[in-house]
């Protein structure tokens, strides 16, 4: 009976320990669930895809990360984003490492904003603005690299085609203003921010067949005052990015990867020669390599590349199932 005494307490307090471990390391792993908003991301591609069968299904798509040294690493860190009864589909995404911000355009007449969150996917919310001109239909958006500047190429609904003109504002007032108007024959697409925040890259599209020039590569000072063109061509610019040390500008011409002069004077190099086209260039943070995206040759998949800025050493980072658009480099 003794024995039999003692068996059943010590049942009981091995029961309590067992107990209270599985407790502690429960709450471990919920503040390490919990924890992202204090995890710094770098050396790491973000993306946006549908991938998953889950956005598929629901005509959305995801953010993810993937590691650049660890192409395994894939990470979901932005899923598909309610609104209404369905669900939004991501047209662009930009972020910088410096601030640790991202922020995420939808192509959504009835979304009068875009959304902002932290590198690793924390903080999600809709980002609406206060006064000023409306950001429906968001087709690109630009974030500055202290994290308060934003530029956004929608459509205006003016016109019997689309035609896209630039609004720009910033993160604290919430206040947006036009800042290139579209018109009958010409668009604004594709800003994107210098390393300083001084100056302001973008694209102005003709859309006169007579015209003498169908794209410009356009910089500007960020307040809209004074612009230059630094490049334009009888051909397509569908895309431009600029390198962090503020040199260099990648731009994709007729599906293929350029590079050209910050300050223009020379006609631009070409660094791609894919098939199917290239597209998506993004610098790394040093500049010393350009991430893209090319497609694959099995249907239905595309495939993350990265080169050095001149071009050469072309490897293969990933292979995607689903759409794919690069975001930025961290």
């Amino acid at each position: 009976m003794i024995f039999r005494r003692g068996s059943r307490r010590t049942t009981i307090i091995t029961a309590y320990v067992v107990a209270v471990v599985i407790l502690y390391f429960g709450r471990q792993h919920a503040t390490t669930l919990r924890a992202p908003a204090s995890e710094r991301v770098a050396n790491a591609l973000i993306f946006i895809s549908d991938t998953d069968s889950i956005d598929a299904g629901r005509g959305s798509n995801s953010v993810y990360r993937i590691d650049v040294d660890t192409p395994r690493s894939i990470k979901r860190i932005v899923g598909s984003i309610p609104h209404g009864e369905g669900y939004l589909r991501i047209s662009d995404i930009d972020c910088e490492s410096a601030s640790q911000q991202l922020v995420l355009a939808s192509h959504r007449r009835d979304l009068n904003g875009f959304h902002h969150a932290r590198l690793d996917g924390s903080g999600l919310h809709l980002d609406q603005p206060a006064t000023g001109s409306l950001l429906a239909a968001t087709r690109q958006i630009a974030i500055a690299a202290d994290g308060r500047g934003i530029v956004v190429s929608r459509q205006f609904e003016d016109f019997a085609e689309p035609r896209f003109g630039l609004v720009a504002g910033d993160l604290f007032s919430r206040n947006f203003k036009m800042y290139r108007a579209p018109s009958a024959d010409r668009s604004y697409i594709s800003p994107v921010f210098s390393p300083s925040g001084r100056l302001l890259a973008y694209i102005a599209k003709r859309h006169d067949d007579d015209a003498e020039w169908a794209s410009q590569l356009v910089v500007a000072v960020s307040g809209g005052r004074q612009e230059r063109v630094i490049f334009q061509t009888d051909r397509q610019i569908s895309e431009v990015a600029w390198s962090p040390t503020g040199e260099w500008l990648a731009l994709v011409v007729d599906r293929q990867i350029y590079r050209i002069h910050g300050y223009g004077g020379e006609a631009p190099t070409r660094l791609t020669d894919h098939i199917g086209g290239a597209s998506s260039p993004r610098w790394s943070p040093d500049g010393a390599q350009i991430s893209y995206v090319a497609p694959s040759s099995f249907r239905g998949q595309n495939q993350l590349f990265v080169m050095k800025a001149d071009g050469t050493g072309k490897r293969r980072v990933a292979n995607i199932r689903g759409k794919l658009v690069n975001g930025c480099w961290v």
